[in-house]
């Protein structure tokens, strides 16, 4: 059985950390040749033994957590002789230093020299034992403090520590709805969803016991460990997991021990019955041969007790027009060039309006196909206080908390538009 030549501590880059030679020294670039052959066979699909490009010596490696143990023999050296020595240092290192990580051979060279010195016998493995090793070799090691894990990690509640103190206890609710809608040129709804969701910003003390109910619009079915049926029109409902499910699949309340701060409680899904809450009718035609005429039609479809706010519609238009003239009775219409867009923006319009904006470009030349016009949308944006697409509602907001302080909740609606298009008519 021939020894080991050399022993090589790396680290997961294999930089070399610590180095013991023992005899016949490998050639000098085998370390060159180890992490090639890594990058080449990648770390998880290298084998533990393989030999050198010269075929007189070969390589012996054990991974641990990021460090690269690596003995380089005689191609005639005993694999199993090789793999037990370099399992027992390891655990001889890990019984000296506790955590065996890179910072802890760079912080104990002189402590692991002397262990190898006493482990290894002219490239031959002696005994590893640590309760024997410490009876003669008494340096002290640098060890690695083992981290402890917070309060929140080990206590019942992971989400909340123990001992939040608010001067003023309120909980803020904020239920937003954002609604996708795109339509084709011949008017017809491609697509129609909405995504719903309740933040929570919880300042309370102690240690509160919530309750929130919803009304029946909010009618997910919950069926145990199969989740929420879908038949329902709301889908992929979510809850945050300090909700108690078994309480909203018996009495459809979300009780919940808030997190502290920001969170989400809850999020739903809805991609059908969703009625659009904007129309647009946009329409784009020729006149002459350097003229084009956009006729945009905007409607609100929503009871006129709300009113949209920040409306805004980016019209896609030819990149060379010029001289815009803008017939609009309502809102403020900007040309911008930089985006080949025209902008109408509107600061808040109310439910069961129509407004209309026709815009006269002036064109070097019109392209009789009009193909790069064809394909363009109609991009609106607008949020709506105070309403609910899916007709969700808060019922109620309770907080419990043993030392009986009273809390105020807010609860504030907000519907906005998110991928909200329509496809300019050709006419």
């Amino acid at each position: 059985m021939a020894n080991c030549c050399t022993l090589d501590i790396l680290n997961s880059s294999c930089t070399l950390l610590l180095r013991r030679d023992w005899g016949e020294r490998p050639p000098q670039d085998y370390l060159l040749q180890f992490s090639t052959a890594i990058k080449e066979a990648g770390e998880l699909h290298l084998a533990p033994t393989f030999a050198l490009q010269s075929g007189a010596h070969a390589f012996f490696h054990v991974r641990h957590r990021d460090l690269i143990f690596l003995c380089t023999c005689q191609t005639d050296a005993n694999p199993a002789l090789i793999f037990k020595f370099i399992h027992s240092l390891v655990e001889l290192l890990r019984h000296y230093f506790g955590q065996l990580e890179e910072e802890s051979i760079r912080d104990n060279f002189v402590l692991i020299y002397e262990l190898l010195d006493e482990t290894m016998d002219y490239g031959f493995p002696q005994f590893t034992e640590g309760h024997v090793l410490q009876q003669f070799i008494t340096l002290d090691a640098q060890r690695l403090d083992l981290a402890q894990a917070p309060p929140t990690v080990t206590s019942a509640l992971s989400w909340r520590s123990e001992g939040v103190c608010y001067a003023k206890n309120e909980i803020f609710l904020d239920l937003t709805e954002k609604c996708s809608l795109n339509v084709n040129s011949f008017g017809e709804v491609t697509r129609s969803s909405l995504q719903g969701a309740v933040q929570m910003k919880c300042q309370l003390s102690g240690m509160p016991e919530c309750t929130l109910g919803l009304n029946a619009a909010f009618s997910p079915q919950y069926s145990g460990r199969e989740g929420f049926d879908s038949s329902s029109s709301m889908e992929d409902v979510k809850f945050h997991h300090c909700v108690k499910l078994h309480e909203f699949a018996t009495h459809r309340n979300i009780a919940f021990v808030p997190p502290d701060g920001l969170s989400e409680l809850m999020t739903y899904r809805m991609s059908s019955g969703v009625a659009p809450l904007v129309w647009v009718e946009a329409k784009r035609s020729l006149i002459g041969g350097t003229k084009v005429k956009y006729s945009v039609k905007l409607s609100t479809l929503f009871k006129d007790r709300f009113a949209a706010q920040h409306i805004n519609l980016l019209i896609p238009v030819e990149s060379d027009a010029t001289k815009p003239e803008i017939q609009c009775k309502l809102g403020e219409v900007v040309y911008k060039p930089e985006l080949e867009s025209i902008s109408w923006r509107l600061k808040n319009i109310t439910g069961g309006k129509n407004v209309e904006l026709v815009l006269l470009l002036s064109v070097p030349t019109v392209k009789s196909d009009s193909s790069r016009a064809s394909h363009k949308h109609v991009e609106v944006d607008f949020n709506i206080p105070y309403y609910t697409p899916s007709g969700t509602q808060v019922r109620y907001l309770k907080v419990a908390e043993k030392s009986g302080y009273s809390a105020l909740p807010w609860v504030r609606y907000i519907t906005c538009a998110t991928d909200y298009t329509f496809k300019i008519i050709e006419r």
